[in-house]
């Protein structure tokens, strides 16, 4: 029998605090088992949206340590924590994840840890164990699924794409950079490609950021020439700048010109099923 998979969109925006959009946060479920990609302001509320509880959790996947990619994480790991998480945390990351993990956990929160081991908490179950990757590759390979990953170019910072092959099914998801040549081939006959697209070509010339990110053409090229079968578009900065919400329904029109395959425009809670 074939694994069920199925995506869910838990934040759909940025940096800007959009009271419609959660901060960049995913989740990939192969059967029951949850993968996290980033975990953004708010990732917990929509885990919770989701129906899927925070303990329950135990592999969180960063893209990069861009805050508003990893804002929530001290948050998942004592909600966690404290509910009783059932199996260990592990966090994977890139270069100076463990870093970032092991200064945000403990050294603030010490009051607080000190008071709930006074009540019976167990600290040894507190702290996440962290993978740092250095090698691009598969880095996770369990449950009948496989995690490789891929070094992309974002703000001159460590930064990465995840692929998750789960038999013949395949899922990108990427985290904040432009288009490349290993990045589409990365991408190659996908189902699912969950990408940012930050704005349209004009509007991220006119950013000094704009060059860390994606527009709609170049999405529709990549996508079309990895021959990608869905794409989901996130990371929707442009609408937060503008104060216009139909940037974002624009900028899936604007990859339709370009890409035969469905475009899906990211909302929070977006959930598809890959068969």
């Amino acid at each position: 029998m074939s694994a069920r998979i199925r995506f869910v969109l838990l934040g759909s925006g940025a940096v800007r605090n959009n009271p419609r959009r959660g901060g960049p946060a995913q989740i990939l479920v192969v059967d029951d088992h949850v993968l996290m990609f980033d975990c953004g302001r708010s990732a917990c509320t929509g885990l919770a949206r989701a129906g899927v509880p925070a303990e329950t959790v135990d592999r969180l996947l960063l893209t990069h340590l861009h805050f508003d990619h990893v804002t929530d994480v001290p948050y998942f790991v004592f909600v966690g924590w404290n509910n009783g998480r059932a199996r260990p945390l592990r966090v994977y990351g890139p270069t100076g994840t463990a870093q970032f993990v092991e200064r945000i956990v403990r050294p603030p929160f010490e009051q607080d840890i000190t008071s709930r081991v006074g009540h019976g908490k167990d600290a040894s179950l507190l702290d996440p164990d962290v993978v740092d990757v250095a090698a691009q590759g598969v880095v996770v390979e369990e449950r009948g699924y496989r995690v490789s990953t891929i070094f992309t170019e974002h703000a001159g910072m460590p930064s990465l794409a995840y692929r998750v092959d789960v038999g013949d099914r395949r899922v990108v998801i990427t985290g904040d950079g432009p288009p490349s040549p290993a990045l589409t081939d990365f991408c190659r006959d996908s189902d699912l490609l969950v990408s940012e697209c930050s704005g349209t070509a004009e509007f991220l010339a006119a950013q000094p950021w704009g060059a860390w990110h994606t527009n709609p053409q170049t999405l529709a090229a990549m996508a079309t020439e990895a021959n990608v079968q869905r794409v989901v578009i996130k990371h929707l900065v442009m609408e937060d700048i503008t104060g216009d919400p139909r940037d974002s329904v624009r900028m899936g029109d604007a990859i339709r010109e370009g890409y035969g395959g469905e475009v899906l425009v990211g909302e929070d809670g977006l959930s598809v099923d890959i068969t």
